[in-house]
């Protein structure tokens, strides 16, 4: 397996590798690595309440949700290259603004810190939309599978390690600075270390070369097709009943692990580690099983897998299961990603890529704002793991409603566009 896919990167032009390179920064730093694991613990020692920190988080995701739309929108009029660097340049701006918010006036500080996740959701908006027209258009059919697989991978594979920094470097500005280690600047200072790492990601972006030429042509009359509504409404459907389980465990298993189990900072960055390279090796083992068993069957196995390595989390009170029922949450959750955004690509035409990855992004943002905003409230009253088992029962509910899709193909599978290349025809 490993000599396949160094081959397939040795096939992979330059403009895939440096977007691989930018993945994997952003993997370590701001998705997956130090800054999930150190936001909502600096957010709990700034003296906001767990209310707030779901706020926050579900501020981050309804501004995602509604910016993907527009995301869609600008890519499709500027270019996917374009709005990738404008996204990576948004995402670093808000990491090096929200650490600072702490010394705004503390009756302005929680609308400063909520305002920061307006860059950042504009920012995630436009790289996340962009992304998968971008690998479609630098790809082809025989190496694609495999280079999505690829850059999903990277960023668990890089939370693994930033997860790890994210976890000792409180320690280590604590000791340095000679300030309490559970002081909100031992968090602060790791956060603006990480908006630091992030700089090079914005150069790698800036080194590629446009690709979106063919998008950019006028169109004739005779290449206007109507919007394919039904795989639209289908995969918002999806993404809005499965999301939520992966938002509500994603987001506030920190802040379980140290509230309510009492788990230190850096025992709780070796288990976001643990989850995040279990994770990448999952996910690298898509192309395998989608070659064998086809896009369709990976999500539907992946989704329930992951359903069913949630129950050890769900059942026992202790920071060991937990541990494994996130890990295979995380890794199981993330096997079927590549699949998924493979499989919603190709159910429409070249020209409507850049829609369907902004709606599907959008249905997922507001699942994870929905979840995330309810959490913050339920988890007082119901408990995580209570919680936990609610957002399973709907993503099993969307997991069925694949199935039945699957199982009843609709129109667009009688004529295939056979790895999007096909243009409209």
């Amino acid at each position: 397996m490993l000599t396949l896919y160094l081959s397939t990167l040795r096939r992979a032009n330059r403009n895939v590798r440096l977007y691989l390179l930018s993945v994997a920064l952003l993997g370590f730093t701001a998705s997956g690595g130090i800054q999930p694991v150190l936001l909502n613990l600096y957010l709990l020692r700034l003296g906001h309440g767990l209310d707030f920190v779901g706020l926050f988080n579900a501020t981050g995701g309804l501004g995602f949700a509604l910016f993907s739309l527009l995301a869609g929108v600008m890519c499709r009029h500027w270019g996917h290259r374009r709005m990738l660097i404008w996204g990576l340049g948004l995402i670093i701006a808000s990491a090096v603004l929200l650490p600072l918010a702490e010394f705004v006036p503390a009756a302005w500080q929680k609308a400063a810190l909520l305002l920061t996740r307006v860059p950042t959701s504009l920012g995630f908006g436009l790289f996340f939309v962009s992304t998968n027209p971008f690998l479609m258009s630098s790809t082809t059919v025989r190496e694609r599978t495999h280079v999505f697989s690829v850059q999903t991978a990277l960023w668990p594979l890089a939370g693994f390690f930033g997860s790890l920094a994210g976890g000792f470097l409180p320690g280590f500005f604590a000791a340095i600075a000679n300030i309490p280690l559970d002081s909100a600047a031992a968090c602060r200072y790791p956060l603006l270390f990480g908006a630091v790492l992030m700089a090079p990601s914005l150069l790698a972006m800036l080194a590629t070369r446009p690709t979106d030429e063919a998008e950019q042509r006028p169109e004739t009359s005779g290449e206007v097709r109507p919007v394919p509504r039904g795989p639209i409404v289908f995969i918002v459907l999806v993404l809005l009943l499965q999301t939520g389980c992966l938002a509500v465990v994603s987001t506030f298993f920190n802040v379980y692990l140290e509230v309510d189990l009492g788990i230190s900072t850096a025992l709780i960055g070796v288990l976001f580690a643990a989850g995040q390279l279990t994770s990448g090796i999952a996910t690298l083992a898509t192309p395998l099983l989608s070659a064998r068993w086809g896009h369709a069957r990976v999500i539907i196995w992946a989704s329930m897998a992951t359903s069913l390595s949630l129950l050890p989390l769900v059942l026992f009170a202790h920071w060991g299961a937990a541990g494994i029922g996130y890990v295979g949450v995380t890794a199981l959750g993330m096997m079927r990603v590549p699949a998924f955004m493979v499989y919603q690509q190709e159910m429409v035409p070249r020209r409507w890529w850049a829609l369907m990855s902004g709606v599907a992004n959008m249905a997922a943002g507001m699942s994870y704002s929905l979840a995330n905003l309810s959490g913050g409230y339920l988890i007082p009253d119901l408990g995580f793991p209570a919680l936990c088992l609610l957002a399973n029962g709907l993503m099993v509910a969307g997991t069925l409603i694949f199935w039945v899709y699957f199982r009843i193909p609709r129109g667009e599978y009688a004529n295939p566009v056979p790895g999007g290349d096909s243009g409209d025809s």
